[in-house]
Order: C-alpha cells, then structure tokens, then sequence
C-alpha cells in the first residue's frame, strides 16, 4: 500500500511543477514585437488657408534683374492619412501680382506628400511636383489672356497645433517654382522662365 501512496504522490508532485515550467519558459522568451502604427481613425486629410506670397521671375538669357513681387494667395490641401505620420494628397495653390503692364495669375496643382517626425509634436515636412497653369494679362494687342503651362515642384515645413484633434490650425512657410520653358509675351517670347514663390501663411486643418 505504501508503494502505490508513494507512486501517487510523485505523480502529483510532477504535474504541479508543470504550470511553473511552462511559465518559465514564456518568461525566457524576447520582448513582444510592437505592432505596427495604426492610422488615425478618420483618414480624411483637408487643409484651407491663406498666405503672404514674395514671387520673383527669372530666366537664362535674361540681362534684366526682375523685381520682388508681393501678393496674396490661397491654398488648399485633400487627402488621406497613411499613418499618424504620413499624410499624402493632392493641393491646389493660387497667387496674382500685379505687373506695370497688366497682372499675371498663377495656379499649381501639385501630389504632395507631408511627414511628421513625431506623432505628438506639431512639426511638420512637406513636398510634391505637377503642372502650373499661368494666365498672363500682358499682351497689348488685346484684352484676352496668354495661357502657359509648366512643370512645378514645392517643398515646405511648418507647425501643426493640435496635431490629434479633429480640427487643428497650422502655419507653414513653402516655396513653389514652376518651370515655364518659353514664355509669350506681348513684346515676344521670353527662352527658359523659371517663377518662384515663396509664402507664409495660416491654414484650418480637418482629420
């Protein structure tokens, strides 16, 4: 009889060293990976604003040095958020200045990208390329615009306030250049015009 006690109580006494074998074994274990970032909950990325625009026009073959130009101008932002890092879209920026011999309108639509290196911080890089459009009231024989397209780019950066809430306001400071080529004017065709844009400004933003 006492064998058979014996043998039930070396059966016993192994099965309650199995819970904190299995435990030790979990517990040897690396760390749990972190899962991956997770976007916001709404991913609808708008921006709205307005800016204070410094535009300067400039080309190869030109001996003049073009002038300073101030004007105002709007912009406007629509997407999505990849990751609560990540916003990419497409934006709309529009500027007019005043010439002695008319005023010249420019339109950029551009697919931009904008990365914020932390999530709880406001900072903020942005960039992206596409066409201008340029509508170019300097032509002396008539009232009817010159129409011209071009290649742009734009780069930028600025500060986000409230960058996890639904509605948030930012500032930026951005430069846009658009790449003209040849450009009609009233006194002839102008080779290898570059336009540059450099604005700062305030902006609504929805997520």
């Amino acid at each position: 009889m006492s064998v058979w006690l014996r043998r039930w109580a070396g059966i016993a006494s192994l099965t309650a060293l199995l819970p904190a074998t299995a435990s030790g074994q979990s517990a040897s274990r690396g760390p749990a990976t972190t899962p991956p970032e997770e976007p916001p909950a709404s991913r609808l990325w708008v921006v709205a604003g307005g800016a204070f625009v410094a535009q300067r026009g400039d080309c190869q073959t030109c001996e003049e040095d073009f002038e300073y130009r101030q004007a105002s101008g709007l912009l406007a932002d629509i997407g999505y958020s990849v990751t609560r890092r990540m916003d990419v879209g497409g934006e709309l920026f529009w500027t007019s200045a005043e010439t002695a011999s008319g005023h010249i309108r420019t339109t950029q639509i551009d697919a931009v990208a904008q990365f914020r290196p932390w999530t709880s911080k406001g900072f903020f890089l942005k960039g992206g390329a596409g066409m201008a459009f340029v509508r170019n009231w300097v032509d002396a024989s008539g009232p009817d615009a010159i129409n011209s397209k071009a290649l742009s780019v734009m780069i930028g950066g600025g500060w986000a306030f409230r960058p996890g809430e639904r509605v948030g306001m930012q500032i930026f400071a951005m430069q846009h250049a658009s790449a003209l080529g040849d450009l009609q004017t009233a006194t002839g065709e102008i080779g290898d015009v570059i336009g540059n844009f450099w604005s700062i400004g305030a902006a609504i933003v929805f997520r």
